[in-house]
Formats: C-alpha cells, structure tokens, sequence
C-alpha cells in the first residue's frame, strides 16, 4: 500500500467498490482449509485476538470459536467492511459476540491500527504483499508489537514458494463463477520483477459480470504486490520487535519448503 493510496486496496479501483467487494468474497469464501488452524490458534491465544486486514470477515467465525476474550478486525476498506457487517449480522454465533462487546470491526490502517491492546494474538493473512515494501513491514511490526502483551504471537499467512509466478504471464482466464445466479468470468495478467528485497508483482485483471438487465459490467483493477523473501522478512520481523519461532508450509503445520502452497511464520514479540 503506497501511502498516497491509503490502506483501501479498492481505493484506486474504477468501478463500483461493492460489486469488488461482492467479487473478492466470490474468490475467498470457497477458502477452509485454514479455518481449523485459526480457530485453535484463538483458543491458544486466550485472551484478545487482533485480525489485520480482516477483509469481509472470512475468519471470524472461527476466530470467535475459539472463544478468546474478544476479536477485533480492521481493514482499510470500507466496502469490504460492510460485507463483514452484513457477515456479523446474518450469523447468530457472531451477531451475539458483537452484542456481548466481544467481537468488533472498524476502518483502519494495518501499518497503525487504531485500536487498543493488549492482544495476545494478531493475524495478517494475506497482508504483506499488498504493503509497499520494507519500510511499510517494519511499521506495521513495530505498530502490533506496541499493542501487544508480554510475548504475544504475531502471525503472517501468505502465498508460499511454489505459488509465486516464475514469468510473466498475459492476460488469461482465471475463471468463471456466479454471483447471484449470473455469470462471473475473471482475467487476470501479471509482470514480475525481483529486488533484493523480495519479488515485485504488477497484477492487474477484468473481470466481467452481467447485470439484472443482461448488460455487462467490465471491472478493471490492478495491484503492485510484493512478496519478500524469507531472509528479509525474518530480518523486518526483528526490526519491527518480534523473532521468528515456528515457520510452516501449510496449514497442517508442514515444514515449508520449494513446494508449499503457503509461508506460515509465527512471530513472538521480543522482550
């Protein structure tokens, strides 16, 4: 996230905002797999549980079932936001935490999140690769650390090495859903470039819906995404105050290696 943009990743998006929300929930609820890893990790974590960039609220069902004291999610869009109210509202397990003051979302910025600790847990899934390199790491680093208690876990969850492109790639079918009983059909191309400091990724796709009216609505959009590389994001980590403990390659706690699907890095903040 460049800092003219802010932290909306739809901010600089043609288009309508909400229909990208209703497309991004398309793509990211068919995701479980991880459901079970966070749920456990909450119950670990005991007490407060701080979800950066929460989106539309995809773990916070299992967050809540692991019944820590209270889960807070924040994230930069305000589209994406009111598809997680909407999410709180329609489930009655999460409708209840909200009542009960144990479960709550709100705008902000990852790299300064606007909430009170202590957490024992916070979660970044997804999050690295839409900050702006380094410097954007370190100060959400070291903003969640300030949050924190004693020896509280932070967690990163991001594509692994066998995800990451190897070439550029041209404008190409990604796939085809319905939204509502409509067609769905997204493209997407990407341009790649490697820094010392990780691989850079220029993504950008179409995607075509059709309206109740039988028209179609184009969405273009694009993303400068970044993805650092093990050694540099170990070493953001302990600028930032925290130290690696545990890394893993999926959700099943396997080791990472060339072939994982994830990079899975549990971080406890420094003393």
């Amino acid at each position: 996230m460049n800092e003219p943009r802010g932290p909306d990743i739809f901010a600089d998006q043609p288009g309508d905002p909400d229909l990208l929300a209703a497309i991004y929930d398309l793509e990211h609820d068919e995701i479980v797999e991880d459901l079970a890893f966070y749920r456990e990790l909450a119950r670990r974590a005991g007490a407060a549980v701080l979800d950066l960039g929460c989106g539309t609220g995809r773990l916070l069902r299992a967050l809540v079932e692991g019944e820590p004291t209270r889960v807070t999610g924040i994230d930069g869009s305000e589209a994406l936001l009111r598809r997680a109210r909407a999410r709180i509202a329609g489930d009655p397990l999460l409708a209840a935490a909200s009542a009960a003051g144990r479960l709550e979302v709100a705008p902000g910025d990852v790299r300064r999140p606007p909430v009170r600790g202590p957490f024992a847990l916070a979660v970044a899934v997804g999050v690295l690769p839409h900050l702006a390199g380094p410097e954007d790491a370190v100060r959400m680093f070291t903003s969640v650390a300030d949050r924190m208690e004693p020896a509280g876990q932070l967690v990163l969850d991001d594509i692994g090495p066998s995800g990451l492109p190897w070439r550029d790639l041209p404008m190409s079918l990604d796939w085809e859903r319905e939204l509502q009983g409509r067609p769905v059909t997204r493209r997407s191309q990407l341009v790649r470039r490697e820094s010392p400091e990780g691989l850079h990724v220029e993504y950008s796709t179409l995607t075509d819906t059709v309206r109740p009216d039988g028209t179609i609505a184009r969405l273009p959009a694009s993303f400068r995404l970044w993805y650092p590389s093990h050694d540099v994001l170990e070493q953001l980590l302990v600028a930032g105050r925290f130290v690696t403990e545990m890394t893993y390659g999926s959700h099943d706690l396997e080791p990472l290696g060339r072939e994982s699907e994830r990079r899975i890095m549990i971080a406890r903040r420094a003393a």
